[in-house]
Order: C-alpha cells, then structure tokens, then sequence
C-alpha cells in the first residue's frame, strides 16, 4: 500500500526538517505551493507540522522518498478530513528541480489515492492548482482528477490575478480505473 516501484510514503526522519527548510527556496516550488503569503518555514516548523498530523484525525502527512537509497524527494499530505463527509483535500510537493518530472509524483498519486480510498474510506479526495501548472495537472488527470471548476482571479501571482482550478476523483471512479 506505501511502497510503488520507485517511490514509497513513509514517516517523518530526524534530518528531514532541515532539509525542507533549505529546499523550500525554490520559486517554482513554494509560489504555486502557497496562495497566500509565503513564510520561511524553519527546521522547527517543518518538523512540528508533521509532529502534529501524527496526532491529528483532520491532516495525514507523509515523506516521500526513493525505494532505491531511501532518499527524501517531497511529501504528500491530506488535510481537512472530513470523516462524516469522507471527503479530504490533498496536498503534495517536490522541492527539488531534479526531483521533479520524474514520474515521482504520478507513483505519489497512486499511493495516496490507494490509503485514501482503501484505508480512510474517501468518497471525494480533491485538490487545488494553478491552471499554468501543466506537469501537475497532467498528472493529475492521468491519476482520474476531473476539474470541477476554477475561482476566477482568486490569486495574486507575479504581479498578476489568476484562477486557481479545482479537481476532484471519486472513489468509485477511482475503483473502476483499477
């Protein structure tokens, strides 16, 4: 269930603060990451946001990392869960460039969509993206994402206002794509 070909989800390691924090620098990282204003997140931020969704019914946070040398890549989360709803927003990131368009992020998918729908029993797993974030949305779609509408000029981004586009998968949907 947590372990793909290349990639698998695991818990928060001792040094993986410190490492998120050096990464977080990267512009085409943390600005489509962030629709609001982006604050420096210290080792210590890091490590307490996976620390409290140990502890949390509402978020799951998850390290990715490679199957090969155990090598942190990114993170995958899934946050305001709603139990009554079985329904959940889905967060993900891979910080480094060369970490990125790899198929990392399209085996991440797979693997959380499997605990979400098998494990937390989701009916509606969604997510949030900008519309110029072409990789991410390929792959999205490639996982069964549908967008299921945009609020218009919803961000301030480079000086400018644009949309932020909503995608959602069903979890029969998901099931009959297996």
């Amino acid at each position: 269930m947590f372990i793909g070909k290349n990639v698998k989800l695991s818990h928060y390691h001792e040094d993986d603060a410190k490492k998120l924090a050096e990464w977080q620098w990267d512009d085409d990282f943390i600005n489509p990451l962030c629709n609001d204003m982006i604050h420096p997140y210290t080792p210590e931020n890091w490590e307490k946001l996976f620390r409290e969704a140990a502890d949390s019914y509402e978020r799951v946070e998850f390290t990715v990392r490679k199957i090969d040398d155990n090598r942190l890549i990114g993170f995958v989360d899934l946050l305001d869960i709603s139990i009554r709803n079985h329904s959940c927003e889905l967060g993900i990131g891979f910080p480094r460039k060369e970490d990125r368009s790899q198929g990392y992020g399209s085996e991440t998918l797979d693997l959380i969509l499997d605990y979400g729908f098998n494990n937390l029993n989701m009916h509606k797993i969604k997510l949030s993206v900008y519309p110029f974030n072409i990789g991410a949305i390929k792959a999205y779609t490639r996982a069964g994402f549908n967008k299921e509408g945009s609020s218009k000029d919803e961000v301030f981004y480079n000086g400018q206002w644009v949309d932020i586009d909503h995608y959602a998968i069903f979890q029969n949907d998901w099931y009959a794509r297996q």
